[in-house]
């Protein structure tokens, strides 16, 4: 027997109203000094949910940033910059009216979106295959535009501020690099997928998927194979990939032993709260129920490991915001030389932490 359809109540639609930013300025924290060997710059990006509902608004988040390094001036030919991890996932509720975003949660928020697309969502499952097909239904649907604005935003920016950006991360189906361009197959399997432009605004090898997933991630993604590579190359640098979670595997940096690297960097999103049960399958510490989740992030993530690879720099930086009425986790740091660490002083706006090399 069929299972009947939810209703779609009656009440009329509005635009959302955007919730303005409560700050005037950005800070800029920089470890080290400027000796002309290149810097990481890590954009510890705030967004509100309301954010993801209209592309000139999402960009602007974005913009202020990079607009706030140029007037430091603090970037140049051997500059890179990165930005944090799921920075393009909110994108799936572009156009959505004030309906999705006064949910009280990210999930709420899906299943609305998914009660009001029904219609158009129904191609779409077929080749859904997790434990939510819905949710997955809606990244498939909304694929396109996401990726297209996702591309066109982090090119212009790249070009027009002339420098390389990893532009944190986006789920997306079966993403691949065309022609320098970034394309989707909706019918394909939704990774968590890290893109890089490079200064004069094409997209870069290499695509990096997430190989170990957070649970809710696992509801509707398909991890990337931990034999990809995850090394970019841009003027000044060469750094190994991570994203989020994975800097708790040790495996992983076992595949780049050897290989030549100056840093590696982690766009990352603590959102909900870092599952620490299961990073103990990845973590053997007895101590690890004491500790905040900042410290392990940096106690049991790059720091650890880097020294296993032949890079000497590190950074990860969180995505921050008030996402429907939940607040993200994670402090934003970088490390200079296995010792000389700066961590971001505010998780509550936007901040740039500059490493020079």
């Amino acid at each position: 027997m069929p299972v009947p359809s939810l209703p779609i109540p009656t009440y009329e639609e509005n635009e959302v109203s955007r919730v303005e930013k409560s700050w005037t300025t950005i800070p800029i924290q920089t470890n080290g000094a400027d000796r002309k060997y290149g810097n990481i710059i890590s954009m510890q990006v705030y967004f509100d949910s309301s954010d993801f509902s209209k592309q000139e608004w999402w960009a602007e988040r974005i913009e202020e940033l990079l607009e706030t390094g140029k007037d430091a001036n603090i970037y140049d030919r051997k500059t890179i910059i990165i930005f944090p991890e799921h920075i393009g996932t909110g994108l799936v509720f572009l156009g959505q009216t004030e309906r999705v975003f006064n949910s009280p949660d990210w999930r709420s928020a899906i299943d609305t979106f998914v009660i009001q697309h029904e219609a158009e969502l129904s191609p779409h499952l077929e080749f859904s295959k997790k434990i939510k097909p819905k949710w997955e239904a809606a990244f498939r649907y909304q694929s396109q535009l996401m990726a297209d604005t996702y591309q066109l935003t982090f090119a212009r920016l790249a070009k027009q501020y002339s420098v390389p950006i990893l532009a944190g991360s986006i789920i997306l189906p079966s993403p691949k690099i065309v022609g320098g361009k970034l394309t989707v197959d909706p019918k394909g399997p939704l990774y968590n997928v890290s893109v890089s432009f490079s200064a004069d605004g094409r997209v870069m090898d290499p695509l990096v998927r997430k190989t170990l997933l957070t649970e809710e991630e696992e509801m509707i993604l398909e991890p990337g194979d931990v034999a990809q590579d995850r090394t970019w190359v841009v003027p000044g640098w060469k750094v190994a990939v991570f994203l989020g979670h994975e800097v708790f595997n040790s495996a992983l940096y076992e595949r780049l032993r050897g290989r030549p690297l100056d840093g590696l960097v982690s766009p990352a999103f603590s959102f909900p709260k870092l599952n620490v049960e299961k990073m103990k399958s990845y973590i053997n510490d007895p101590e690890i129920d004491s500790l905040s989740e900042n410290e392990i992030w940096i106690k049991h993530g790059l720091s650890k490991h880097i020294k296993i690879t032949r890079a000497v720099e590190s950074v990860q930086v969180f995505l921050h915001g008030k996402f429907f009425e939940e607040e993200t986790n994670g402090k934003t740091f970088n490390i200079r030389d296995f010792v000389n660490k700066d961590e971001s002083g505010s998780e509550s706006q936007p901040r740039i932490l500059n490493l020079y090399f």
